[in-house]
């Protein structure tokens, strides 16, 4: 039996519940700075990569511009980030708050964005929680 998803660590499970939605092609978990944390298996490698460092760079100039024109403070999160086009829709939010790690989807003209947005929030929710219950390090811990 073959896993669905290409993990590092164990977050691709997050990926699952998303990847079933009828429309979706891809999922994928990565940090605000572009790494892959968790990819869907039919998605290269490299092209998740790809798809990482573009979507740090879309994640970044969207909360600029939002908070420009909407007057926020500067450092306001942004909470979804949606890009549609003839072929299909491609999905960004935060997982949790206070994170450094997005969820990003993509699927076809027919993917229910409704579900899929509300699977990503619950999902990211999840992962976040996990995130957040990680212990920091200190310098303490150093050696």
């Amino acid at each position: 039996m073959s896993t669905p998803h290409q993990q590092i660590g164990q977050s691709a499970w997050y990926l699952n519940p998303i990847s079933e939605i009828k429309g979706v092609r891809h999922a994928l978990i990565m940090t605000l700075d572009g790494m892959v944390v968790a990819r869907s298996s039919e998605l290269p490698v490299d092209e998740a990569d790809g798809i990482a460092a573009m979507t740090s760079a879309l994640h970044a100039a969207s909360r600029s511009a939002a908070n420009t024109a909407l007057g926020a403070p500067e450092q306001t999160p942004v909470e979804t980030v949606t890009v549609q086009n003839a072929y299909g829709t491609y999905m960004v939010m935060p997982a949790g708050t206070r994170t450094n790690t997005l969820i990003a989807v993509s699927g076809d003209a027919e993917m229910p964005m409704g579900v899929v947005a509300h699977t990503m929030a619950r999902q990211a929710k999840k992962l976040g929680e996990q995130l957040m219950s990680v212990p920091l390090r200190t310098d303490d811990s150093a050696s």
